[in-house]
């Protein structure tokens, strides 16, 4: 059931009335330069896609690598940007962000990130990217929320990630279920259709 507070209600078809959820999308991404420009573009168009759905970003605040494109992006697009900004890189802030949260330490960013997101977003990422999913995703089922979780699956990046789970849960070292909470997909495409009809589903 929508709460009126939280949704914004259109015509999608002239008889047909849509509970439409504005969310707070958590992504996590790489900070590194340099990467291949469909990596980039893939961040750039996710962020158009948070900004011109009225949904806000919530990510790491700064000005690097794909976090300055999904930023800037969603920006660009009208949307709402809220930046969890360690106070070590503070002279990297974005410039975008509509709001800074400001956080001493890699621990208390991910808590601040995962409170405040309705939905976990993973592009293109190394290890930092590879911890905070993992951190979302065990504070997921610790505490029994259903907040999704969505990788960009590119050229099968994640694969690997989601079959060591599947290991564990066949070994008896995780349930079932831990591995089917990644949902991964093989395009940004995809990726947004998930995050569409998930909202479409609250």
């Amino acid at each position: 059931m929508c709460k009126v507070s939280e949704i914004d209600v259109y015509l999608r078809k002239p008889t047909d009335l849509v509970c439409y959820i504005i969310m707070k999308i958590a992504v996590y991404c790489s900070a590194r330069s340099g990467l291949a420009e469909e990596v980039v573009s893939d961040a750039r168009t996710l962020g158009q896609w948070i900004g011109s759905n009225g949904h806000t970003l919530v990510y790491g605040g700064l000005s690097l690598g794909l976090m300055d494109v999904v930023a800037s992006a969603t920006a660009d697009a009208g949307g709402k940007v809220m930046g969890v900004v360690p106070q070590a890189r503070a002279d990297r802030q974005h410039p975008a962000n509509s709001v800074n949260i400001g956080v001493t330490t890699l621990h208390e960013r991910k808590q601040i990130m995962e409170e405040n997101a309705d939905v976990f977003v993973a592009l293109d990422g190394g290890f930092g990217t590879l911890d905070e999913v993992m951190s979302a995703l065990a504070t997921m089922k610790f505490f029994k929320e259903s907040k999704p979780i969505h990788l960009l699956n590119r050229h099968g990046l994640y694969t690997p990630l989601y079959e060591m789970l599947e290991t564990m849960s066949q070994r008896h070292l995780a349930s079932p279920e831990v591995a089917s909470s990644l949902h991964l997909h093989p395009d940004i495409k995809s990726l947004l259709e998930a995050l569409r009809t998930g909202n479409e589903n609250y």
